[in-house]
């Protein structure tokens, strides 16, 4: 379906081009009302000289002349705008008197009357008048023209003066229209804002209180989605809670089991296949504990929000210590450096973050490597970074690894893909964000996370 771009540009322009096409459809009589006046205004005036220019016309010694007086031929020759030009031609059509060559009127002209007209002189228009004078030999035909620039002029002031108030008349509709609009289309930019204040939790219904008849089916509509998200939502989350709960208690007795199996086991064989059996069970239990999380981080989970000051410098500290034996059963140097920094999170939520990083850390750095730490404050947020020199994550996948369950083809290890998804809902659910940086030595893995910082604990 082709986008239509602004509802109210859209509506504006349908409400101002009607008009504007009505104030040019009526400039067309408007302007051929403008030329009959102008013609008839200055139609009498051209006619005039014609007809005196007639009176002048005699016969002397069987010969046509004009006798014209130096001053009526000044007054023909003098315009300040309009340029005149006459033309006096006998019975046998030869020219008389005359200071152009004028074109005759189209289907000739009744004996002793005049006819005006428009035509062209020396590639100016003009409008002629034409007189026929009887005479013994025959009617003499005199003819005045005149250029149209008094015309052309007047014609264009009629048209400004008509036009002009119906177009200040429509710049004004346009405004009142633009403003009105935006006056009614109101409630829907209040709607828009409601929802984008929203965090990704909340699937409450829109109120339909302040929204236009017109718009209520699609608010009605876009409750019952909401209504139906929410419930698929917590359908899902229950399921992956239940299922990791259920899945918790048999793997926790089958990992007792097979640890008092290889205690009594003395075959080589059975030991490294109970190890096996230990080491695929650990790697349950892992799993198992990160659905439980995400479960808990999704924004449709039921668990009470409970967020309070924390001092990211505690937490990360003690998160550390907690994963030390790990680092170290992999000769992996984990070290920190913190700061005092503030936020407000839920407590849980944040130690599992934690320990997601540090478990990916630890997990894919080589043995003889090095995990850091930070927390620090820099512009005003809040950052917690964990830093490894394993081999990194290249650039073209640094957004696929927050996907659940995806895991960069060839790679080793007993992840299952959950560690960094769990990080971006956790983040997600506490309004900060994640990045996937390379360190300024070039190798391995920078994880950011950018909280609000809170300036004061209290």
């Amino acid at each position: 379906m082709r986008a239509h771009g602004s509802l109210k540009r859209l509506l504006s322009i349908w409400l101002v081009a009607p008009l504007l096409a009505l104030i040019l459809l009526t400039a067309i009589p408007s302007y051929m009302l403008a030329v009959k006046a102008t013609n008839d205004a200055y139609d009498d005036e051209l006619l005039d000289p014609a007809i005196a220019i007639a009176r002048f016309v005699r016969v002397d010694e069987d010969r046509l002349e004009v006798d014209l007086p130096p001053v009526a031929l000044d007054a023909l020759r003098f315009d300040t705008v309009n340029r005149i030009f006459f033309r006096v031609t006998g019975p046998d059509g030869g020219v008389i008197a005359g200071n152009a060559v004028i074109p005759p009127p189209v289907g000739g002209i009744d004996m002793a009357s005049h006819k005006l007209y428009s035509s062209r002189v020396n590639n100016q228009r003009v409008r002629v008048a034409a007189v026929t004078v009887p005479r013994r030999y025959g009617p003499v035909l005199v003819q005045v023209a005149e250029t149209t620039d008094k015309r052309d002029r007047l014609v264009r002031e009629i048209l400004v003066g008509a036009l002009v108030p119906a177009l200040t008349v429509l710049i004004a509709a346009a405004g009142l229209f633009w403003f009105g609009i935006g006056r009614v289309l109101a409630p829907l930019g209040q709607l828009r804002a409601e929802i984008a204040r929203r965090s990704p939790a909340d699937l409450a219904p829109v109120s339909e209180a302040a929204v236009p008849a017109e718009v209520k089916p699609l608010v009605t509509a876009l409750n019952l989605l909401l209504h139906r998200l929410n419930a698929a939502l917590g359908t899902q989350q229950r399921f992956i809670a239940n299922a990791a709960h259920q899945l918790r208690t048999p793997l926790a007795g089958l990992k007792t089991h097979v640890h008092l199996a290889l205690r009594e086991s003395q075959s080589g064989e059975t030991r490294a296949l109970l190890d096996m059996i230990a080491g695929e069970t650990d790697r349950a239990s892992h799993l198992a504990n990160q659905l439980l999380t995400l479960a808990r981080a999704e924004p449709s989970s039921s668990l009470p929000t409970a967020r309070r000051p924390l001092n990211l410098r505690e937490v990360a500290n003690r998160a550390v210590q907690e994963w030390v034996p790990q680092a170290l059963q992999r000769n992996i140097d984990l070290g920190f450096e913190l700061e005092d920094t503030w936020v407000l999170a839920e407590p849980l939520l944040l130690r599992e973050l934690l320990a997601n990083l540090l478990d990916n850390a630890i997990s894919y750095t080589a043995a003889d490597g090095r995990v850091t730490v930070r927390t620090r404050i820099e512009t005003g947020a809040a950052l917690l970074e964990v830093e490894d020199d394993g081999p990194g994550i290249p650039e073209s996948e640094r957004e696929r690894v927050f996907e659940r369950f995806y895991r960069i083809p060839g790679t080793l290890g007993p992840g299952c893909g959950l560690g960094l998804a769990i990080v971006r809902e956790i983040a997600d659910r506490h309004g900060a964000e994640v990045h996937l940086l390379a360190p300024d030595s070039g190798r391995g893995t920078l994880v950011r996370v950018t909280f609000e910082h809170l300036t004061s604990p209290a």
